[in-house]
């Protein structure tokens, strides 16, 4: 641990930290001490105002940069960024309730913007830590904050690659159970993840490694984001209907409700049907299984429909894309009776993030719907084979997933107490 009083000789030797502020002006040159009153300033060290008390701390300064996906490129809007003397609890490594981020009214904390841009206030100088996050996704570093402004480096607000608790970092746990057509572990690869971070089940179409893995409750309930992404229900059992065992789909629902997040493509639609019913129906989807499935795939004009989204893609030129190989097509999205995070009554309707244009209509492309505490993302269309490079459609996807990993009782992830 540092000393009480932190002056700039020490921070030289402590090669943790990061200095950040306004050089060397001479309210840099002061020293720190842990126990100075919330409220200090350079003009009252005390922290007494007297009768003209402000409401709120003082600010000192502003931190600026952008916040960026793990391969660096990428921009990340609506993460929370905000700066706290106590270091954040890690995640719980099995399925859980994100509670949000929890701060308190005398917190200054700031959102990146369409394009990944923020400006966060200080309030407080000194060394204390510097929180990123977006959904499960966490960077958290201690800085030293001087007075005045200061740009901060991408090293500090990049989100991480891969779980390193020892230095801040946190993703979440993720399993890809092999898509016989869509290769979502590619595109996840592409936006950043460490390969090693990803748990594969490599499974023929879908056999028995794909139910030996989603028959185990505590095996996907160690989890956090599980992917069903396109796979063949054309085949010879074992691969036929697996969506129609029992277990599964009560480990699935449990696993949602619990604060899973489910993402689901194409001709895996059943998973979604059959285990979740009510909230969307398939063009042609009847009771045999991938009755909705389309042997031959459609590319379509994507609308951008959630305004969020629409602005983070604007940002990146990508206002007007094409959505390639759609292998279903979504006729509706319903609302449905369910419970919220607490097990109360709620009404939830899925949201409709992008549609496509089929034979002069718009239809829902990709949708998500919430469960008790959890997820569920849909996307008609593949996110892989394309390119070395990230797509529209990609970018799209996984936009959607960035942002379906938020919690689900606040739209910024953030609950001010």
């Amino acid at each position: 641990m540092w000393s009480r009083a932190f002056g700039p000789a020490a921070l030289a030797t402590f090669v943790a930290f990061v200095h950040v502020g306004a050089g060397c002006s001479s309210e840099a040159r002061g020293g720190f001490d842990e126990g100075a009153p919330t409220g200090a300033t350079d003009e009252d060290p005390s922290g007494n105002f007297g009768d003209d008390a402000p409401a709120k701390a003082e600010v000192q300064g502003h931190l600026r940069g952008v916040v960026r996906a793990p391969n660096g490129t990428m921009p990340i809007a609506g993460a929370v960024l905000y700066l706290t003397k106590d270091k954040p609890e890690p995640a719980p490594e099995t399925v859980y309730c994100d509670a949000c981020v929890h701060l308190s009214a005398e917190t200054p904390y700031a959102l990146s913007d369409a394009s990944g841009a923020f400006d966060l206030a200080a309030t407080t100088l000194g060394a204390q830590y510097l929180v990123v996050q977006k959904g499960g996704f966490r960077r958290v570093r201690e800085i030293y904050v001087s007075k005045g402004d200061s740009e901060l480096p991408d090293t500090l607000t990049t989100l991480p690659p891969k779980t390193d608790r020892a230095a801040g970092d946190e993703i979440p746990r993720m399993t890809v159970v092999h898509g016989q057509y869509d290769e979502i572990e590619a595109s996840l690869e592409k936006l950043g993840i460490d390969p090693s971070a990803i748990e594969v089940v490599q499974s023929a179409l879908v056999g028995v490694a794909a139910r030996s893995f989603l028959a185990n409750g505590a095996a996907v309930n160690g989890r956090h984001i599980v992917f069903l992404p396109c796979g063949d229900f054309t085949q010879p059992p074992p691969n036929l209907d697996l969506s129609g065992d029992a277990a599964i789909e009560d480990n699935l629902r449990e696993f949602v409700r619990a604060g899973g997040r489910l993402y689901v493509t194409d001709w895996h639609y059943d998973f979604i049907a059959r285990t979740f019913p009510g909230y969307v129906t398939w063009s042609g989807g009847g009771n045999a299984p991938c009755s909705g499935c389309q042997r031959a795939s459609y590319d379509a004009a994507a609308t951008v429909d959630d305004p969020g989204l629409a602005a983070w893609m604007g940002a990146q030129d990508l206002a007007t894309f094409t959505v390639q190989k759609n292998y279903t097509s979504i006729a509706a999205v319903h609302s449905v009776e369910t419970t919220g995070s607490s097990g109360e009554p709620k009404t939830v309707t899925p949201r409709v993030w992008v549609s496509s244009a089929q034979q002069g209509a718009q239809r829902p492309a990709t949708v998500s719907f919430e469960q008790g505490c959890g997820r569920v993302l849909f996307s008609t269309y593949h996110t892989e084979p394309f390119s070395n490079d990230l797509t529209p459609q990609e970018r799209a996807l996984l936009g959607v997933l960035l942002e379906a990993s938020v919690c689900n009782d606040s739209p910024t992830g953030v609950v001010v107490k």
